[in-house]
């Protein structure tokens, strides 16, 4: 009987943690399509990088110029809770490159905490900016 009991625990455990880890992955889906952005062009690098001034969204996301007057959106994989008050902000780079995955961005308070860039997307004009800068302000309610 008591055996018998153990085992009904386990497999009632065993399918709670199953239905948490199902919904924990929903979740998780979700906010990953919050920061695709299909409307703009994604590039898996960025060559010749020397970053010429920056501003932060939120927690997740950055815009960077680069020389010759090129933007960019990284999008991060994680969350970096210093982003948005950062004075400096450090962006990795191999020979001059920076690439998905690969790189991360840190900032000047805890330069150690370094966030791996999930994507990067081209940005073509100051409208297009300005219309994903109006796209992430509507996440925060989502988040």
């Amino acid at each position: 009987m008591r055996l018998n009991n153990t085992l009904k625990t386990l497999i009632t455990a065993g399918f709670i943690l199953l239905i948490a880890g199902c919904s924990a992955s929903e979740a998780a889906k979700q906010k990953a399509a919050l920061y695709q952005f299909d409307e703009l062009t994604e590039v898996t690098t960025i060559d010749n990088f020397r970053m010429d001034g920056w501003r932060t969204m939120d927690n997740r996301t950055v815009f960077v110029d680069s020389r010759p007057r090129e933007t960019y959106l990284l999008v991060l994989n994680g969350v970096d809770s210093n982003l948005k008050f950062a004075q400096a902000l450090l962006v990795s780079s191999r020979m001059g490159k920076v690439t998905v995955g690969f790189d991360s961005v840190a900032t000047d308070e805890n330069p150690k905490l370094r966030t791996q860039i999930k994507k990067i997307y081209r940005i073509e004009s100051k409208e297009q900016e300005q219309q994903v800068r109006q796209k992430i302000e509507s996440f925060s309610g989502k988040e």
